[in-house]
């Protein structure tokens, strides 16, 4: 009950802020979430290093914002550099080498993971076309989908659930959870394709749906593969019935590059 209350009330603001109100209002709610989830991804690996990585994570927002995606391999070298002289300077003193290159590769490939993938989120906010407010239409598409594929597979695995997916990562996913997903995922997709998105074919959308959803699903078992290895239950407790921002990030990081890329080719 907790996770359709919280979509209840979440969705429509998402969606206002989406269709009514500038770019830049987004973006600020997408960044402010992405770093969030970054912050909950440093707390799973019980790792320091916010400072570094917040900083690198607000420079390379900033590029998929001003839509100077050749800055940000300059912020990810950077970083490298940066956090490799963190951990020289910080364990020279100690003399304690053994666990300088897990903490150091920890460390960047949170911003990896979080910011990167999850900025294109932000590079959606700002796409450039003919095609009347192709933005609001690409990022509804994005959450539409995602959000049906996870409500699809919730109540179909719980009404329908026998053959557990992957057990030993997360035991509560099954077989028929995942095709309920992937049929919510297409429903969604061809009810937007009527609705409010017709430059997008029909071809395209189901395409697109299935392979959101497979890597939506991929994307939640490499999360859950994340937290049993740091021994938690959910990445925080800042979302009622869904757990923390990474909790909800992990079917969408992996999507964003997907419907970001699919733009760049056939919308543009």
């Amino acid at each position: 009950m907790a996770r359709i209350i919280t979509a209840i009330v979440f969705l429509p603001i998402l969606f206002s802020i989406l269709w009514l109100a500038p770019p830049v209002w987004f973006a600020a709610l997408s960044g402010l979430a992405i770093l969030l989830g970054l912050h909950e991804y440093f707390s799973l690996s019980r790792q320091g290093g916010l400072i570094q990585a917040m900083a690198a994570a607000l420079a390379i927002l900033a590029a998929f914002y001003f839509e100077r995606h050749d800055l940000i391999a300059a912020v990810l070298a950077a970083l490298v550099t940066v956090e490799l002289l963190v951990q020289l300077f910080t364990n020279a003193k100690q003399d304690d080498f053994g666990h300088v290159l897990a903490d150091a590769a920890v460390r960047v490939f949170g911003v990896l993971y979080v910011v990167v993938l999850g900025g294109y989120i932000l590079g959606l906010t700002v796409v450039e076309s003919p095609i009347e407010k192709l933005s609001a239409k690409l990022l509804s598409f994005f959450f539409i989908v995602v959000f049906a594929g996870d409500t699809g597979a919730y109540f179909t695995g719980r009404r329908f659930g026998r053959r557990k997916l992957a057990p030993k990562v997360s035991p509560g996913k099954t077989v028929e959870g995942l095709i309920g997903g992937l049929a919510g995922n297409i429903i969604a997709a061809l009810i937007i394709r009527f609705t409010f998105f017709p430059e997008l074919k029909t071809e395209y959308a189901i395409v697109l749906a299935l392979v959101m959803g497979l890597l939506g699903v991929t994307g939640d078992l490499c999360e859950s593969m994340l937290k049993r290895g740091a021994k938690a239950k959910d990445a925080g407790k800042l979302i009622p019935g869904h757990g923390g921002l990474l909790d909800r990030l992990d079917s969408m990081v992996f999507n964003a590059p997907l419907l970001y890329y699919f733009y760049a080719l056939f919308l543009r």
